[in-house]
């Protein structure tokens, strides 16, 4: 045999048994279980995060804010504004703006417009035209606070409505914080 041969060999042994060493090494570590530590469902913190919400203070002829807090397992823009929506409904009943009553609506985003649909009765309670506008408000600029939309367009019970009560409310709103 060549030199050469011969060199072959001893190299292809020599790598040979290097791989084999380090694969049975690999081996014995994969034996070996290495415990993780996983956080409970009780010890994980949902990440938490205020934004306001605007309501009539019918005395003063304005709007008032009270921050509210929202948990970050909220996913979709539309479950955060209904989360808002359900704060503000709370507030109105409480400070006895509408009736305390199981009340009905939607909202979707096209475009950066926010549709709203209420149920007629929420616009229906205001006794003068500035509470109606009032109103209107506490929900335009509870829901354009956040972000994610420049405009608000009012549906009444399904349908774009000219008139509830007092004001013309087929139009786009926009954030009024000097209301």
């Amino acid at each position: 045999m060549s030199n050469k041969l011969k060199l072959f060999l001893v190299a292809l042994i020599s790598v040979a048994t290097i791989t084999g060493i380090y694969s049975k090494q690999l081996d014995k570590n994969s034996k070996t279980i290495t415990q993780i530590s996983v956080p409970k469902i009780q010890e994980i913190k949902k990440l938490e995060f205020s934004t306001p919400i605007f309501f009539p203070d019918l005395k003063a002829g304005k709007l008032n804010t009270e921050n509210i807090v929202l948990t970050s397992n909220l996913k979709e823009k539309e479950e955060i504004l209904k989360e808002i929506i359900n704060n503000l409904l709370i507030k109105l009943e409480n400070t006895k703006i509408i009736k305390k009553e199981n009340y009905k609506y939607e909202l979707f985003i096209k475009n950066r417009i926010l549709y709203l649909d209420l149920d007629s009765k929420i616009l229906l309670s205001a006794t003068t035209p500035q509470e109606e506008l009032l109103l209107i408000y506490s929900f335009v600029n509870s829901l354009l606070t956040p972000g994610g939309s420049d405009t608000v367009v009012l549906l009444v019970n399904g349908i774009p409505t000219n008139k509830v009560n007092f004001i013309d409310i087929n139009k786009s709103y926009k954030l009024n914080s000097n209301i």
